[in-house]
């Protein structure tokens, strides 16, 4: 027995002393001074990226075009180009997203006249409600930026719905 005990003494031995040798506590600090700085990054990151999209408003939530021009380095010329541009980009989406959002319905409906009504039945329909509802939330959320473009101030979503303009995005 004791010729045995002392074979797997010594090859624990053998086997622990590459590790030995690893700077594990070198390895930890290294990791922890490359998280902090991959956060300081982020962080720095996300403040220039907040003062890029930083659009001015004055007391009343109306957008000013011209500071916005002005503070981007732009012409009002630019700047009317950019925000038509956006707004064909959210009138596209919004209707893509409300296309995508009777698809899915459509679908849902299909599939559960398709299965007989059983279990199966129930968990197709909990299966792709979330789709449905997450579709038709995108497309309003995209009407609604469109509408704030195209009024040029931050209306809120009650607004949007009770406003007398168009409800589809332009």
């Amino acid at each position: 027995m004791g010729v045995f005990s002392g074979i797997g003494r010594g090859v624990r031995k053998a086997a622990a002393f590459p590790f030995i040798l690893v700077p594990w506590r070198e390895i930890k600090e290294s990791r922890r001074a490359i998280e902090d700085r991959a956060r300081e990054l982020w962080s720095q990151a996300q403040q220039a990226k907040a003062a890029e999209q930083q659009v001015i408003r004055d007391g009343h939530r109306l957008v000013d075009l011209r500071a916005f021009a002005e503070t981007q380095g732009l012409s009002d010329g630019q700047a009317r180009a950019l925000l038509g541009k956006r707004r064909r980009e959210t009138a596209t989406a919004a209707y893509a997203c409300f296309v995508f959002g009777w698809a899915s319905f459509l679908f849902l409906l299909y599939r559960v006249a398709k299965v007989s009504w059983a279990s199966s039945a129930f968990v197709v329909a909990i299966e792709f409600i979330p789709f449905c509802v997450l579709f038709f939330l995108t497309a309003f959320k995209f009407a609604l930026d469109n509408f704030r473009l195209r009024m040029l101030r931050h209306a809120t979503a009650a607004e949007f719905l009770s406003t007398n303009e168009p409800f589809w995005p332009r």
